[in-house]
């Protein structure tokens, strides 16, 4: 687990899963042995899922696998219907959600208009989709925003969405109506043709109908109609009038919405041209569990970065919320948790290491999320479907087939983290309170920097000093008068950033070199990697903005940030800011508040910055009155090279921020001196080593360890103490 939020180590109860076949689905117990560790065959991952603890939510779910799928309803008794109800027999996909309700934004025959629309929804919060159906002789297309648990609360969806000047245009030729899980039932047909034509007479007339799928008494699949999908008895009360209309001989009923069903409609969200559908199931809200079972091996989640899963999906309403939960057997999880934290390139020993560490981690859970032990996110341990795995990794499963980690207690929640930085973390510094098995020891981390690139610290004529990759600058040969180095871009588009490392959101380019474009080498650094980093540097007002949105006030401007605690292994546990202590809930979390630093065994580096003729945001030249900048000088002024100016210019140390390595910054003239004069702008940057909590094992570390000869059970042992390898 990269990060888990755990603030205990309490034991907890752990779940009951069902396992399903093609036959009888039993439940299937998780057994407890007499040495106290859980057995079971197989896990459930949320992959969607609103609970309070994780939250990832998605109206409608595309599934797809290349042999066909199988689509039946799961009861909740100890046997479960063995029934396929709709079955596909090649990789075209489809869409489930629940009969929930949701706002009709849009009905026309314009399919263009349709798309537009939709393509606009898709960027709200709450999303949308695109049906097709046959009215009164020709197709339509509704467009349909969001899936919501109450009327109330698809009115004030609505009423958002139609804030936004475009969708406001694109709707104005009707307004936008509620729709809801309230129907007509138009009996049950003998057969599934019967229904469809049934729906068809329906059509005629202008009404919405559709086929649905359920069980009868004996539990055989039949075929049922449905008229009208409404938010409101008034609305239903109107559909029925046109329904009696339409099929004066067909008695209509209240909808069982009770029992398990199916709608199944025609999707065209994804069609070019609108002729081109997918099925889309409406299921129930109550207790239904709508099951998709691959008839070949892998379930791809669209909406999951088309992500492919072993095992089954099960989609239920959950907190009101759709959730798609993957069931699969435990080993086979493992294979792609492996292939997902770590790389085919590491030794044997050390994916050994994770899978022990993986699958003790995934059955300590229980039911943590209520219909799930585990997300597939890093809030748990990183699970990124069948992509993901490799030989190796599932060799490393079936070779520690069903080993976990015990102490006297039972099973232990192994914590791990990419790279300890040197030195794992102790419980104090990152949770605040202590855990046995856990403790601070070494750690070989820093082959995660080898074979790194070299990157150049440079300084652009507008003053601002930042970072360019190696490849991209070449020696002139030219220095300026103090001695720096000019080099020069080899291309045009040259990226410029922050800190030494390519991330284009956080941290984006701020200027692009031309060809040939000359700048000035302050120094170089290894590309920032697992292992050591740099970040910033930030100006006083971006670390308050960042402080601010963790909750932390401070009360005007930002003067100084200083580490004011260390844990054992170096790790900051208490962070001032002007003085005042940044509370946090707990001392990782200094992580977060300070923007996502990759670790929180950091030094503070502070500088301020010259305004001359022309403005320098870092990387100033500073030197003493005789141009030696050395310790010794005693003179009352220093010499600041800013901008195109050719000679230094003599400033009073007084007003000269000195850069500092010791988690603080300080002045020239002590700490109750000004800020004044020539110096504005402080800047922070954070050097650190690691990523992660560092909490348990470091994967870096197990490959060092692995790589010095050590194998799978003295790695854990050496991470994990007073612990012992069994078989669950």
């Amino acid at each position: 687990m990269r990060w888990s939020k755990l603030l205990n180590l309490k034991t907890v109860v752990l779940m009951t899963t069902t396992v399903m076949t093609l036959g009888i689905y039993p439940v299937l117990q998780k057994e407890v042995h007499a040495d106290g560790v859980p057995h079971s065959d197989l896990i459930r991952v949320a992959i969607f899922i609103d609970s309070n603890k994780y939250s990832l939510v998605e109206p409608v779910v595309t599934l797809s696998s290349a042999s066909g799928l199988e689509i039946g309803v799961r009861g909740s008794g100890t046997e479960i219907s063995a029934k396929t109800w709709v079955s596909t027999t090649d990789a075209s996909a489809i869409r489930v959600s629940l009969d929930q309700y949701s706002v009709l934004m849009l009905e026309t025959a314009d399919f263009t208009a349709a798309k537009a629309l939709h393509t606009k929804l898709a960027t709200m919060q709450a999303d949308g989709y695109v049906l097709s159906r046959v009215k009164q002789g020709r197709t339509v297309y509704q467009v349909f925003y969001g899936s919501f648990p109450t009327k109330e609360a698809a009115e004030g969806a609505k009423l958002q969405a139609l804030k936004d000047s475009t969708i406001a245009a694109l709707t104005k030729s009707a307004l936008p109506v509620l729709t809801g899980p309230l129907h007509w039932s138009a009996g049950i047909y003998a057969t599934e043709a019967a229904a469809i034509q049934q729906v068809g007479v329906y059509g005629q007339a202008g009404l919405n109908a559709d086929v649905v799928l359920q069980e009868d008494a004996s539990g055989n699949l039949v075929y049922g109609v449905w008229v009208g999908s409404e938010a409101t008895a008034e609305q239903l009360g109107v559909v029925k009038e046109q329904a009696l209309k339409a099929a004066p001989n067909v008695p209509l009923q209240s909808a069982n919405v009770q029992a398990s069903y199916l709608l199944r409609r025609a999707d065209v969200t994804a069609s070019s041209n609108g002729t081109v559908s997918v099925p889309h199931f409406a299921g129930g809200i109550a207790a239904q569990k709508t099951w998709i079972h691959p008839k070949g091996v892998g379930i791809t989640v669209k909406e999951r970065a088309e992500r492919s899963y072993r095992g089954d999906m099960e989609v239920s309403a959950f907190h009101d919320k759709l959730a798609l939960i993957n069931e699969l057997p435990l080993e086979q999880y493992l294979y792609a948790v492996v292939g997902s934290e770590l790389n085919s390139g590491w030794p044997a020993e050390a994916l050994k290491a994770q899978v022990v560490a993986a699958r003790t981690y995934a059955l300590k859970q229980g039911n943590k999320y209520e219909i799930a032990q585990v997300t597939d996110s890093t809030m748990d341990q990183a699970y990124y479907g069948m992509q993901r795995e490799f030989a190796a990794g599932i060799q490393a499963v079936e070779a520690t087939r069903s080993e976990v980690l015990t102490d006297k207690n039972g099973l232990i929640t192994p914590v791990f983290s990419s790279n300890a930085g040197g030195m794992t973390a102790d419980p104090s510094e990152v949770w605040g309170n202590p855990a046995a098995y856990l403790r601070s020891v070494p750690s070989p981390d820093d082959g995660a920097e080898k074979g790194k690139a070299t990157w150049y610290r440079v300084q652009l004529d507008d003053g601002r000093a930042a970072y360019v990759h190696s490849m991209y600058l070449k020696d002139t040969g030219a220095k300026n008068k103090e001695g720096a180095a000019y080099y020069e871009a080899t291309e045009t588009g040259v990226n410029v950033r922050l800190a030494p490392y390519v991330d284009n959101s956080a941290n984006p380019s701020i200027y692009q070199l031309t060809v040939k474009e000359r700048v000035v080498i302050l120094g170089q650094e290894k590309e920032s990697n697992a292992f050591s980093w740099v970040r910033g540097p930030y100006s006083a007002d971006e670390i308050k903005s960042k402080l601010a949105a963790a909750g932390v006030a401070i009360s005007g401007d930002l003067h100084s940030l200083e580490i004011s605690k260390r844990g054992p292994s170096g790790r900051v546990t208490e962070l001032k800011a002007n003085g005042s202590v940044v509370k946090v809930q707990y001392p990782d979390a200094l992580r977060s508040v300070l923007g996502g630093l990759p670790s929180t065994r950091f030094e503070i580096e502070q500088a301020g910055s010259y305004t001359g003729s022309t403005p320098k945001a870092a990387g100033l030249a500073i030197a003493g009155a005789g141009g030696t900048g050395g310790s010794n000088d005693t003179s009352d002024s220093v010499y600041v090279l800013s901008g195109g100016q050719s000679q230094p210019v003599a400033i009073k140390k007084t007003d000269v921020t000195s850069l500092g390595s010791s988690g603080s910054s300080s002045s020239n003239a002590g700490p109750q001196a000004p800020s004044t004069g020539a110096v504005q702008g402080k800047q922070f940057i954070f050097r650190g080593t690691g990523f992660g909590h560092g909490l348990g094992m470091s994967q870096w570390g197990a490959r060092g360890y692995a790589e010095l000869g050590y194998n799978y059970q003295k790695i854990l042992q050496t991470y994990y103490a007073g612990v012992n390898i069994t078989k669950e």
